[in-house]
């Protein structure tokens, strides 16, 4: 327990600063990190499936990355709209939960952006030192799925790692040989990263490439001969392993509260604000206030809860009744999501109660919907199960969430 395992030196990682010395300075300067090692995984994507990378830097490396993402659902939505793919009412990404749809859309803008911004830069004339072949078309459907191969590689392989002053700096990531072999455990993972001294001090590495990463066995564990190394990607619901992994975890016991997660953007703008002028007032000062959006029921094995933002919402759509023009009241809502006052009104916080009872029965109810269907087969039985879980996940949270709401709980 606590033993090192292995060790990664700095040079052996790949990442914007291992990358920067390697590529024009327009180009490092045009381009955040992530888009970095994503252009040039693409630019050194092996060409065959029996091939290795020819890159004199990473090609070791680079030919042991998976050759494709098949099972990922930004695969499928690419190839949708890249491959003309139609997506018949069986398909995976029809039967998906509404949030979960919701965040694969999101995805999707991601891999577009950095698609549009790095095309945008190999065609400089400045990168045609560095460009093998004549750069296709933003559009040409198999540069699209090579470079979906480059960003879902960076997007499910990379990990923190301390390269700026800012902690939270987004080119703090890296992608590690030899750690692409771990796979994820939720519950009982058997390995952890070490701290580096940049972590240790919150102060940008030195030297500027950092110092390597270590990982030690977990404290509590005693790992034996032929044990798989785990890592947890951290405790994240099955719509966030999901959308960003490609997996979900394993089916859930019954009376096991899981750490998950609901959108229920869907049913709110459906149910409460919809398109009439009093939804459209309440819309306004929930998007100036920074409260519109981010509205979620979420569980984990010690409690369930709805999302501030959430109730924040509910108790301001409650608080105007059938009023379309804000008027002296509304200031009882901004004294309590300030922080000044406690609640609006009894009355006020019973109405939001119940309508979180609402929305957690509209979950409940088109979960137990899919979960009844027969969703067949033709798309191999882990793209069903991976879809059932998600829906199961949801049954549990909204029924955890209803749970709190009659138990009095506080949110």
């Amino acid at each position: 327990p606590g033993s090192l395992l292995f060790s990664i030196p700095a040079k052996a990682m790949m990442n914007a600063v291992t990358l920067k010395p390697h590529y024009p300075p327009e180009t490092v300067e045009a381009l955040t990190g992530i888009q970095l090692v994503c252009m040039h995984l693409f630019l050194w994507h092996p060409r065959g499936d029996s091939e290795d990378s020819e890159d004199p830097l990473f090609g070791p490396y680079i030919s042991t990355l998976p050759r494709e993402f098949g099972s990922h659902p930004l695969t499928w939505v690419v190839q949708s709209k890249h491959q003309s793919t139609v997506c018949q009412d069986g398909h995976p990404l029809r039967l998906l939960p509404p949030g979960v749809s919701s965040a694969l859309d999101h995805l999707h803008r991601r891999f577009t952006d950095d698609w549009y911004r790095v095309h945008s830069v190999m065609i400089q004339p400045f990168m045609s030192a560095k460009i093998r072949e004549r750069a296709a078309s933003v559009n040409d459907a198999k540069a699209v799925m090579d470079f979906l191969w480059a960003w879902l590689n960076v997007n499910t392989r990379c990990i923190y790692y301390r390269l700026k002053s800012s902690k939270s700096d987004p080119d703090n990531f890296t992608l590690c040989p030899i750690l692409d072999f771990a796979n994820h455990n939720s519950y009982t993972p058997n390995m952890r990263p070490g701290p580096t001294n940049a972590d240790i001090w919150n102060s940008a590495p030195v030297p500027s490439i950092g110092e390597g990463l270590r990982f030690f066995a977990c404290d509590d564990t005693k790992i034996r001969e032929d044990d798989e190394i785990m890592l947890s990607y951290g405790r994240h619901s099955n719509k966030t392993f999901f959308v960003e992994y490609g997996f979900v975890n394993g089916p859930h016991d019954v009376a096991t509260r899981v750490c998950g997660e609901v959108d229920v953007q869907d049913i709110l703008e459906e149910s409460i604000y919809g398109g009439q002028r009093r939804s459209r007032v309440i819309k306004d000062l929930l998007v100036a206030e920074g409260y519109w959006g981010d509205w979620v029921l979420f569980s984990t094995p010690d409690s369930a809860q709805v999302s501030w933002p959430l109730i924040a919402s509910l108790r301001l759509h409650h608080l105007m009744g059938t009023a379309i023009e804000i008027d002296s009241d509304v200031q009882l809502w901004q004294d309590v999501v300030g922080g000044r006052r406690e609640r609006i009104s009894d009355d006020n916080e019973q109405s939001c109660r119940e309508s979180i009872l609402h929305i957690c029965e509209v979950v409940t109810g088109r979960a137990q919907q899919v979960l009844e269907m027969d969703l067949g087969q033709s798309h191999g039985q882990q793209y069903i199960r991976n879809i059932r879980s998600l829906w199961v996940e949801e049954l549990f949270v909204a029924r955890a969430v209803k749970e709190s709401v009659y138990r009095g709980d506080v949110f």
